[in-house]
């Protein structure tokens, strides 16, 4: 008999989130996961013993008898609600699969959705990247403790999930409500103490919080231009690329407390005419009483293949490269 899906593919997390049997399901995956040490850094997979494989291809995605599915969910009654919540798909086999992949640094968790078709991402697809790692790195470096932290833009909320470990409060925030709603749910995979340190809201930027407050603030901010970005929210950065990232860096900075650190991922653009947008916005920021910094991203990294197309149209530039934009408050 071939393999045929009996249950529609279709990614929705406001069901999950209305599904206490489905939200149950995640915190039993996440609490198995934890146990297992399991790590997901696309493509560096890690599991502390053989005999979790099937665990590991359960939060992978991968398709699972459902039996065993089961013990890692909660029971019979969890792995029908995250079919009923169209969470997980089944085959006529009784073989069960998610319909996310949980992202994982040993650390936090993370649920990323599978797309329904490579061919046609909606524009308020939820994102992660290599440069969803190198933020989660980049908080490692200089996230280094205090009460409050946030991440701008969180997409999945895997930096925010990371940084419970090391802030007392972390608020995670989005625009495109879908990704909120998927940080709700990565929350429900943490342990205990980190969800409750953990606060997912919908915002526009720094819209409505509080000046001054927050020791550690991040974000990924989009930059492909707007003519080649399809109009996907979580990759817009503006005419340029910068507009954006210009607004996360203005706002969030006016978020941090004094010796407050603030990153940001962005483009550095250079143009013929002798401008570089992000420079003279840090020179900016020193002139008020800021300490800046730039730090290269190293190859690879997908911006600096996109670097090439974008040169071709967009006027004037001369040098594009990818980099973290560090910005401290002066106490």
């Amino acid at each position: 008999m071939s393999t045929t899906e009996t249950t529609e593919t279709t990614w929705a997390p406001e069901r999950l989130l209305t599904s206490p049997a489905a939200c149950l399901a995640l915190r039993e995956l996440g609490r198995h996961l934890a146990g297992a040490g399991f790590i997901n850094r696309f493509g560096r997979l890690q599991i502390d013993d053989e005999k979790n494989e099937p665990l590991a291809d359960l939060a992978l995605g991968k398709y699972i008898d459902v039996a065993v599915a089961s013990r890692f969910l909660g029971g019979p009654q969890a792995t029908a609600a995250l079919l009923e919540t169209k969470a997980a798909t089944i085959t006529e086999e009784s073989r069960f699969s998610l319909s996310f992949e949980v992202l994982s640094d040993g650390t936090a968790m993370a649920i990323l959705p599978f797309l329904d078709s490579a061919d046609d991402v909606p524009i308020d697809s939820v994102y992660a990247g290599t440069d969803t790692w190198l933020l989660r790195d980049q908080a490692w470096k200089y996230g280094l403790h205090g009460k409050r932290a946030i991440d701008l833009g969180t997409g999945t909320g895997l930096v925010a999930a990371f940084l419970t470990s090391r802030y007392e409060t972390v608020v995670a925030t989005d625009i495109n409500q879908r990704a909120t709603q998927t940080a709700q749910l990565s929350r429900e995979l943490l342990h205990e103490t980190a969800k409750s340190r953990m606060h997912v809201v919908t915002n526009d930027v720094a819209a409505g919080l509080h000046p001054g407050t927050f020791d550690f603030v991040c974000v990924n901010a989009p930059w492909v231009p707007a003519h080649r970005a399809d109009g996907r929210i979580y990759s817009q950065g503006g005419e340029t690329g910068f507009e954006l990232p210009r607004r996360f860096i203005l706002e969030g900075t006016e978020l941090l407390a004094p010796n407050g650190i603030f990153i940001a991922l962005c483009a550095e653009l250079s143009f013929t005419d002798g401008s570089n947008p992000l420079r003279e916005l840090l020179d900016d920021l020193e002139q008020n009483g800021f300490a800046t910094s730039i730090e290269p991203t190293h190859a690879p990294h997908p911006f600096h293949a996109a670097a090439d197309g974008t040169a071709e149209t967009l006027p004037g530039l001369e040098t594009a490269r990818h980099v973290t934009a560090v910005v401290k408050r002066n106490p």
